[in-house]
């Protein structure tokens, strides 16, 4: 990925960030008023597993306060990239188009001001969303970040084996403990490092979710070290019991070529309790192909549920 590239992720991850901030501001001059989404929440949860603290952005379906059955629950990484195009997709299919189910919606972000959430961001993600360490990845994002303003940011890859433990004992009780939670329906959802986290956590404990939405995934990461956890999982498992989405934008040649060979791959195992679903979204590029693989994968997840 170009420097452009990784410039213009971080200016679409920021603005919902800044837009409080904004309204604020116009709210003295145009006598505006700030705008929140509605039926959702935002907590704080410390990880001890990884030392973080971590933002919670949490959306309750519209008949939750009335009801006293539980909700299925979808996990999203990159939450404040992504977490509103979920929210408004999920909110017009499950009661509008009747898609899929209401489902309580959880994001995991990284917090900071307005100063400095970017980097947060960038920095918390590139830890938490990679499989193995990687120092070129390390370099790249270093020289990056310190053209738009942070030289002294700390990068490290290779979370990814601690990050699925946070998940599982201390984002999942959470939840559980403070929402009408249905634990025994999760679903996963992440794009880019998110989708490669996702296909990490198939591949090593896919017990962890019943449904992946794996959108563009940086399956070339660390020289295609994905390619090895399918192989070894596929050497001790004859089954792989998930509902998976996996997609990328045609204009990303690259993504499309490695979900296409995953695709081809998953199918030789002949796996009968995999549903797999993979799509090649028509000129669309890693980052406009965003919106469509949301829409697509949601639809695809729950169609049979």
């Amino acid at each position: 990925m170009r420097a452009l590239g990784i410039r213009y992720y971080l200016l679409i991850f920021i603005f919902p960030l800044c837009f409080n901030t904004v309204s604020g501001q116009n709210e003295r001059s145009l006598n505006t008023t700030a705008v929140s989404l509605e039926r959702t929440e935002l907590r704080i949860l410390h990880s001890d597993i990884v030392d973080q603290d971590y933002e919670l952005l949490i959306s309750l379906p519209r008949s939750y306060a009335d009801s006293n059955h539980s909700y299925p629950v979808i996990i999203i990484t990159d939450a404040y990239r992504s977490f509103p195009i979920y929210k408004a997709i999920a909110d017009v299919f499950s009661m509008t188009a009747a898609l899929m189910p209401e489902v309580i919606l959880v994001g995991i972000a990284y917090g900071g001001d307005e100063s400095n959430s970017m980097l947060h961001w960038a920095v918390g993600r590139t830890r938490d969303l990679t499989p193995s360490r990687n120092s070129d990845a390390e370099s790249w994002l270093k020289k990056t970040l310190a053209t738009m303003g942070f030289p002294d940011a700390e990068i490290q890859t290779g979370g990814a084996g601690l990050f699925p433990n946070f998940i599982r004992y201390e984002l999942f009780p959470y939840i559980n403990t403070h929402y009408k939670a249905d634990m025994e329906n999760k679903t996963l959802c992440g794009q880019s490092y998110g989708g490669l986290f996702g296909l990490y956590t198939l591949f090593h404990a896919p017990e962890t979710f019943d449904r992946y939405l794996i959108a563009s995934p940086s399956i070339g990461y660390g020289a295609g070290v994905t390619y090895d956890y399918e192989s070894e999982y596929a050497k001790s498992n004859l089954d792989l019991n998930a509902i998976v989405f996996m997609s990328s934008g045609s204009l990303e040649k690259g993504t499309m070529e490695n979900i296409l060979k995953m695709k081809d791959l998953l199918s030789s195992r002949s796996y009968t309790k995999l549903k797999l679903k993979t799509v090649v979204f028509e000129d669309e590029s890693h980052t406009s192909c965003v919106p469509a693989a949301i829409s697509r994968g949601l639809i695809e997840l729950f169609k049979n549920y």
